[in-house]
């Protein structure tokens, strides 16, 4: 899986091997980059046959970063102690200090690391077979909808423990060398986590979209994409899904794992960052390029969606 999952994406930023930083054993993989492009660590643990995959990032992209790459299918959950990006089909924001959970299918798959903002994150990566052998194992048979017990990840509730589980795995100097059978014991325990929250209670409504509607909304978020920074009203987005409010509203979330609203404001704060990095334009004159006359307002949206004061993200930026 380590080579499969992050070799292209490691080549592609400049990242070279190296020996394990401390903290880390022998077992771990380390990369590291320094150069005009970016600036900091990659580490990656890997069984052979590559089942499943531990892997901790912490390096800092001068400019933005597109990810554009086919991997093969796995499901990952990953804890994002810093982050400041998006993902792409559907849309997400990355957030900081929040659990994110994915399945890629093995098919093309796109995502945006913003530069000057720290890239600190652990994740753990699984097969397919991985996956099947412990819901096999565990709960024989009982539980199927794995996909979307990690899809759900970072659209609803914090997930404490998950949180608590991944940064334990965070390296720090003096750390004790620890075995593989250690981790994969984590990674055990990250599935447990996963599919007993799913056991005690939907997450997300199952019904299919038909492909008429699916076709709809992804018109809407396209008209959303273009004139987020105007008032938007959710009667006019309906009307352009030829949907009632209601229905539009509970297709909109199952499709894109958020409310309308919550996709509005997200892609706000993505013009927002953009916007940040412009020295010449005070807080209050983003606030309003984005839709918001308020800029106290704008400033406690920011700092909910992306994880800090807008004054603080400008700061930040490693220029």
């Amino acid at each position: 899986m380590e080579k499969s999952v992050h070799s292209s994406m490691l080549r592609s930023a400049g990242f070279v091997e190296v020996p394990s930083s401390e903290g880390l054993g022998g077992l771990w993989h380390s990369y590291r980059c320094e150069g005009r492009e970016c600036t900091g660590w990659f580490h990656v643990l890997s069984p052979d046959p590559a089942l499943w995959s531990i892997s901790i990032h912490d390096f800092t992209m001068r400019s933005d970063f597109m990810m554009d790459v086919e991997p093969p299918s796995y499901l990952t959950v990953t804890w994002f102690k810093s982050i400041a990006g998006e993902e792409f089909s559907p849309y997400r924001r990355l957030r900081p200090d929040s659990v994110w959970g994915q399945s890629i299918g093995g098919g093309p798959w796109k995502g945006v690391a913003h530069g000057g903002i720290p890239v600190q994150s652990v994740a753990i990566e699984i097969t397919p077979e991985f996956s099947a052998r412990f819901l096999d194992k565990e709960y024989a048979g009982q539980f199927q909808d794995v996909e979307q017990a990690f899809v759900s990840l970072g659209s609803i509730d914090e997930f404490r423990e998950m949180r608590a589980l991944l940064s334990r795995l965070w390296p720090r100097p003096g750390d004790p060398e620890h075995s593989e059978l250690y981790y994969e014991g984590k990674v055990l325990e990250a599935m447990g986590l996963i599919v007993e929250r799913s056991r005690r209670g939907p997450v997300v409504e199952s019904r299919r979209l038909s492909p008429a509607d699916r076709e709809r909304l992804r018109d809407v978020v396209s008209y959303i994409d273009d004139h987020c920074s105007v008032d938007l009203r959710i009667g006019d987005l309906a009307g352009i899904a030829c949907m009632s409010p209601t229905k539009f509203k509970e297709t909109f979330k199952r499709l894109n794992g958020q409310t309308v609203t919550r996709y509005i404001q997200g892609r706000r704060m993505s013009q927002a960052e953009l916007l940040l990095r412009q020295p010449d334009l005070t807080i209050e004159q983003v606030a309003r390029s984005v839709g918001y006359t308020c800029a106290s307002r704008f400033s406690a949206l920011f700092k909910r969606e992306v994880g800090m004061l807008p004054s603080e993200y400008r700061r930040r930026l490693v220029i």
